[in-house]
């Protein structure tokens, strides 16, 4: 989906992985978020009956994408209870995602802003976090500029505050 289209239709990720994202007047893009197998997107937007997209929605990897048709919620039914229900659900839990990133991209320092959302994070039974994608959607997605996160990054192992392999890191002290 292109920045301008109609979004008329929720996408529900069956395979693979889409990522929504805008850009500036400057074309600078901006990542918003990743959506995996499971993830509904664009809900918000369906629901709200968008005439034009502010968003565009781009396949990650090989994806197949259910789209749904929200309207049925709006006509109602015996079925609008329990999808408006679920919905209202699913809206909740991207409200409290999108208010994590707003206080995440208001931290002025990259390197808080990294800790930050590396802390945002659930480590696994030895410690290490794996990013969910790659380190430049990592910088689209705070903000940054990749160099920029390359940076910081190393510093931070060499200072010892994390130890990073590819997509692995583990926090081995607040800064």
């Amino acid at each position: 989906m292109h920045i301008g289209d109609k979004f008329r239709y929720a996408g529900l990720v069956l395979e693979g992985e889409v990522e929504c994202a805008y850009q500036d007047q400057a074309f600078n893009k901006y990542n918003m978020n990743h959506f995996a197998a499971g993830e509904l997107f664009g809900e918000s937007m369906a629901c709200a009956e968008v005439k034009a997209s502010p968003m565009q929605v781009m396949a990650v990897s090989e994806c197949v994408i259910l789209f749904l048709d929200f309207s049925v919620l709006m006509n109602g039914g015996k079925l609008q209870a329990r999808l408006s229900s679920s919905l209202l659900r699913i809206l909740s839990r991207k409200n409290v995602f999108m208010n994590q990133k707003v206080r995440l991209l208001s931290i002025k320092s990259l390197r808080d802003r990294i800790t930050a959302y590396f802390c945002t994070l659930t480590p696994d039974d030895n410690g290490t976090i794996t990013l969910p994608f790659s380190k430049t959607a990592l910088a689209e997605f705070l903000c940054v500029n990749r160099t920029a996160l390359s940076r910081e990054l190393t510093r931070m192992c060499s200072e010892g505050i994390i130890s990073m392999n590819g997509r692995k890191f583990v926090l081995l002290r607040e800064k």
